[in-house]
């Protein structure tokens, strides 16, 4: 079965053994397990509960109880198998399906491959790589050309540059 990177384990939340997951667009919720990669160790965990709370997901894992075992977690990529995740929304994608990516800005200049991801708890943020390495809020600058299978971002004068 094929894993995809759906999000990422940002935090610990409460004392209940929650981890807040950030970039996962909701999928959790109907997941009966996902996989943890961490550290190049994988772990596969049921998906015990899941809702969301802010730009994150609060969900509890395998047996993870406390907060000392969602703190080990922070940190790990969040995947699941293809045939457990549905079908998306037009529009839509998982993280694990633009890796790879060549990545443009609207006016055709080319920036690089979209290499990674990270999750903030706030707006996650799209990582390409070309002749340097950039980081890119996703939300509202980006956009997929799922077609073209191509990213275009189209940013603020000047957020390029920085």
């Amino acid at each position: 079965m094929a894993l995809v990177r759906i999000g990422k384990v940002v935090k610990a939340i409460g004392l209940k053994g929650f981890v807040g997951v950030g970039g996962s667009e909701g999928a959790l919720a109907e997941l009966p397990r996902v996989t943890l990669r961490a550290g190049g160790a994988e772990r596969v965990l049921a998906v015990r509960e899941a809702r969301p709370q802010g730009r994150l997901w609060a969900v509890r894992l395998g047996d993870v109880a406390e907060r000392s075992g969602a703190e080990a977690l922070v940190g790990a990529e969040v995947l699941a198998e293809r045939d457990d995740l549905g079908e998306l929304e037009d529009g839509s994608h998982f993280w694990g399906d633009l890796e790879g990516m060549p990545v443009e800005t609207a006016a055709g200049a080319p920036l690089g491959v979209v290499t990674g991801f990270y999750a903030t708890g706030g707006v996650d943020v799209l990582v390409v790589k070309g002749d340097r390495e950039r980081l890119i809020p996703l939300a509202p600058y980006v956009q997929v050309d799922g077609a073209a299978r191509k990213v275009v971002v189209d940013p603020p004068e000047g957020l390029l540059e920085l």
